[in-house]
């Protein structure tokens, strides 16, 4: 998810692309996770009130993902009205009911002059 940097919304923002890459750690080794094996990505956002919503990714590529790579669209404002730090996890389901979580990375979200 960015590469660990800070990415800024405006809050009333449609159609916001945000993509991520499945990855697993044992020790300091990172392990993309192949998207091919994954039932599932859902993408848990919580707002800077506490609230809670899930969004379902795709893989990216057409080779099914064995880059790692995912992403999902806003079809709506999902951010509306709600500037401030956001948190962003994805959760990988496995097809052998291994699930996988991804380190939680904030999103800020500027306010929109309306």
């Amino acid at each position: 998810m960015a590469n660990g940097t800070q990415i800024t919304i405006q809050s009333e923002d449609v159609g916001t692309i945000i993509k991520g890459t499945a990855k697993s750690r044992s020790g300091d080794t990172d392990t993309i996770i192949d998207l091919n094996d994954v039932t599932a990505i859902v993408i848990n956002l919580r707002d800077p009130d506490g609230n809670l919503t899930n969004h379902t990714a795709t893989a990216v590529n057409s080779n099914g993902g064995t880059d790692g790579i995912w992403s999902f669209t806003t079809a709506s404002a999902i951010f509306s009205r709600n500037p401030g730090i956001w948190y962003i996890q994805a959760k990988y389901s496995l097809a052998n009911s291994t699930v996988f979580y991804s380190n939680i990375k904030t999103l800020s979200v500027g306010e929109t002059l309306l």
